[in-house]
């Protein structure tokens, strides 16, 4: 039996206990869309100064805003304004050090050979076109990926949740719009497994939108967009300062941490939190136990 709780969301760094996935609130009807993360980078900002990623307040700050520490809010390569994504401006410092595509690279490999097993789960499906209450489950997956002759992983095959080193966190209420699955605010775990890293990635006031796309060929679909949110900067900056990676990259992007926060405002006016956005694609699979 599934527990009679979410599971908590935990900080940054903290490993979860283990347990069986929570229970949510849109499955009195509908099945459960499974995918795993066959794709994943940070939302990046372009030639033009638009920025991939998402509103995460659901405001649209100028400069002048005090609830977003007077940090200017992006617009979208789609035009679309208010975009949270200060994490994105310090990319390129990193990108100029250990090369534009390194990070992409690192992601793609752990992805490739099974390092970083991602899973994305949507319960309450009835209608992949419109269904106005799902809910987005994510954790680490357990399992060996099958791939085929390019590298690209099979569809359909079969993993289970790892929940001994990472919580499985659920955003509840999500819907979808024509295809367009829209989810937030909540709080969601991301695990993250990179070369000799491991640690669980806190996203604050989560906000989801992707794409569902059914698969002609099998019962589910793939999944394809953003996941943004807020990351606590101090927890952040530990994180960079365990990275393999040399000096002059930590030297560069920690002190900038702070002067770049923008939600997450304490009862002191400081904001906690910088945003941030990672862009993720999927493919269909299945989940033990879902």
């Amino acid at each position: 039996m599934r527990a009679q709780r979410l599971v908590a969301v935990l900080p940054l760094l903290a490993f979860g206990c283990g347990g069986e996935p929570p229970v949510v609130t849109c499955t009195s009807s509908g099945r459960t869309i499974a995918s795993v993360v066959t794709f994943a980078t940070f939302g990046k900002q372009h030639d033009d100064k638009s920025v991939e990623g998402l509103n995460v307040d659901g405001r649209i700050s100028d400069g002048n805003d005090p609830e977003g520490c007077y940090q200017v809010d992006f617009v979208s390569p789609e035009g679309t304004p208010g975009i949270d994504n200060q994490v994105a401006t310090l990319l390129p410092i990193v990108e100029g050090l250990v090369g534009k595509d390194n990070i992409d690279q690192l992601l793609g490999a752990a992805i490739s050979n099974g390092q970083l097993i991602l899973l994305m789960a949507l319960r309450g499906v009835d209608d992949f076109e419109n269904d106005a209450c799902v809910d987005v489950t994510f954790g680490a997956g357990a399992g060996t990926p099958l791939q085929d002759g390019t590298g690209k992983y099979l569809p359909y095959q079969t993993f289970a949740w790892d929940a001994a080193t990472a919580p499985i966190t659920v955003v509840a209420g999500a819907r979808i719009d024509g295809g367009v699955l829209t989810a937030g605010p909540g709080e969601v775990v991301l695990p993250v497994r990179v070369l000799d890293a491991a640690f669980n990635l806190g996203v604050h006031q989560t906000a989801i939108r992707m794409n569902v796309n059914p698969d002609d060929l099998g019962p589910g679909a793939s999944l394809g967009g953003f996941v943004g949110g807020g990351i606590v900067v101090e927890e952040l900056a530990q994180v960079i300062q365990s990275f393999n990676v040399g000096g002059s990259v930590k030297g560069a992007v920690v002190p900038l941490l702070k002067t770049r926060a923008d939600l997450g405002v304490n009862a002191e006016g400081t904001c906690t939190q910088i945003s941030a956005a990672l862009h993720f694609e999927t493919t269909p699979s299945f989940i033990l136990g879902e």
